[in-house]
């Protein structure tokens, strides 16, 4: 599947290359939807996912630097990480660790649920984004493009096109994972403490992987 890419990927190859019937394949694991599953897992394994710490933070940007990689480990497969709500054990092992984070920071579990899952949606898609090309300098025939525009319609793109020609991939994540990161910081913040803020316990239970 790394290799190929799933648009050639098929179990009956699979099978011819690891020397079984293709259908022993799908006997052992339930179906290709399945096997698929397993393949994104295995994947996901491949990188070097943290264990929950004190700091939330810090815990929120090295699961976003681990998917990062793993689209530049295997950018034919990564797409199979949009498919499935959890891949299987990996998976619930980097979402044990935003979930964490983010009851840690303050946010209720409602919250939690559903900004854990944007963060997910806006890491998978940056790093699908960047292993496809979107995110590099410009090339001299994108900026010829964007010279060409009507400078009274697009005053921000044309004034921007030093900025895309150099652009940094780097700091680009770093600065959108920080934006991200700051933005459940500011939400925790601006809201009047609860009732028994004092008492975090509760707030700090493990909860269960999605």
């Amino acid at each position: 599947m790394s290799r190929v890419g799933q648009v050639e990927f098929s179990v009956r190859k699979l099978g011819s290359r690891i020397g079984v019937d293709p259908m022993t394949v799908l006997h052992h694991f339930g179906s290709k939807d399945e096997l698929l599953r397993r393949i994104a897992d295995r994947a996901l394994a491949t990188v070097e996912l943290p264990l929950p710490s004190a700091d939330w933070r810090a815990d929120l940007r090295k699961v976003a630097v681990a998917y990062r990689d793993l689209a530049h480990r295997h950018p034919r497969l990564f797409h199979l990480h949009f498919r499935f709500h959890a891949t299987g054990p990996a998976d619930h092992a980097s979402s044990e660790v935003v979930y964490r984070a983010l009851r840690s920071a303050g946010l209720s579990d409602a919250e939690a649920a559903g900004l854990g899952l944007a963060f997910y949606a806006f890491i998978l898609g940056y790093a699908l984004a960047e292993a496809e090309g979107l995110l590099r300098p410009i090339s001299e025939e994108d900026e010829a493009e964007l010279r060409a525009l009507d400078p009274l319609a697009c005053p921000a793109t044309q004034a921007l096109i030093p900025a895309f020609r150099a652009l940094d991939r780097d700091a680009a994540f770093s600065a959108s994972v920080d934006a991200l990161v700051d933005g459940v910081s500011c939400r925790c913040k601006a809201r009047p403490p609860r009732r028994g803020s004092r008492n975090r316990g509760s707030r700090q239970r493990v909860s269960s992987p999605a």
